[in-house]
């Protein structure tokens, strides 16, 4: 099976936007520019087409692009760029760390449309958007606390988390019971009852309780819901957690054969981190859910998001 990968990236020092690569029987291939654009920093699918956040002379907000890297439409709304995009339909979110927003965007006839930006609270480290039902779940890192949001985009309902857990990034249960989410400053994995809106289990990502400079980013979850990943910036390492309900259990911490791993791509036989500093990306296949061995890397600068889909 082969695949086509795109690269988000902070374009601080050699990136120039959107990076685009080939990805056959654990190898990377004709890894090139998509895109030039400015701080591309996370990326999503919407329909055929792909979406960025970035940077313009005038702002910050999103571009489209079509597959062969043109660009269809983009619109400036923000005055930083935002950290985080998701799709939905024909409707775009996304979260503004600096700015402490969440923003509603739809592409309607391949322009987009801003539909609502609310403001949760400055410097508030909103990091995520999380579909719930009807909910819009944004975990906000500084302020220790989920924000749940209803349809009309109005704030419902508040998580809590104790004072310098940081959530960042979650993912949900295959049945919808149960919310994992990482803390990036308390490299803690929270287990949250959805029907309940509370933490009933937290366990930490590293070994030996490491707490000290480390840093949880992404936060990924087999298909078959049995295992959870997370990578840790400061540490250079994914963590591989079995998960059963409630229960999570730490099974490997393992090296991302880079510097500052921030996402990373998973699928049921391998995953593929982006390690920002070292600017490269490394392919590691899978055995039995735990990581197996290195099979490939290449070159890619100043990676921070990866999205996939299938070549046909």
């Amino acid at each position: 099976m082969e695949y086509i990968g795109y690269v988000g990236t902070y374009t601080s020092k050699t990136s120039e936007g959107i990076y685009r690569f080939n990805f056959k029987e654990n190898r990377f291939s004709d890894l090139k520019l998509f895109a030039k654009t400015k701080n591309p920093k996370y990326l999503c699918f919407i329909g055929d087409y792909i979406a960025a956040v970035c940077d313009f002379d005038n702002g910050s907000g999103v571009s489209v692009y079509d597959k062969q890297g043109n660009l269809v439409t983009s619109l400036a709304y923000e005055s930083s760029t935002s950290c985080y995009i998701v799709s939905k339909g024909k409707y775009l979110y996304t979260c503004n760390y600096h700015n402490g927003t969440f923003s509603a965007l739809k592409l309607e006839k391949d322009k987009l449309v801003l539909l609502k930006t609310i403001l949760i609270k400055e410097k508030a480290g909103s990091h995520q958007v999380i579909f719930v039902g009807d909910k819009f779940l944004i975990p906000c890192l500084f302020l220790d606390k989920i924000i749940v949001l209803n349809s009309s985009y109005e704030i419902e309902n508040t998580i809590c988390f104790d004072q310098g857990s940081g959530p960042r990034h979650a993912v949900l249960s295959n049945d919808k019971k149960y919310l994992y989410i990482v803390g990036e400053l308390s490299n803690n994995l929270y287990v949250i009852d959805l029907l309940q809106q509370k933490i009933v289990n937290t366990v930490h990502v590293l070994k030996n309780n490491i707490a000290q400079a480390a840093n949880s980013a992404a936060i990924r979850m087999s298909n078959d819901g049995r295992y959870i990943y997370v990578s840790t910036r400061t540490e250079d390492v994914v963590s591989v957690l079995s998960v059963d309900g409630i229960n999570v259990e730490l099974q490997q911490v393992e090296k991302t054969s880079g510097v500052h791993p921030r996402d990373f791509y998973l699928n049921d036989e391998f995953l593929i981190v982006a390690n920002k500093d070292s600017n490269n990306l490394v392919s590691f296949s899978l055995k039995y859910g735990i990581i197996d061995k290195v099979t490939d890397m290449v070159c890619a600068p100043e990676g921070v998001s990866i999205i996939m889909e299938e070549k046909i």
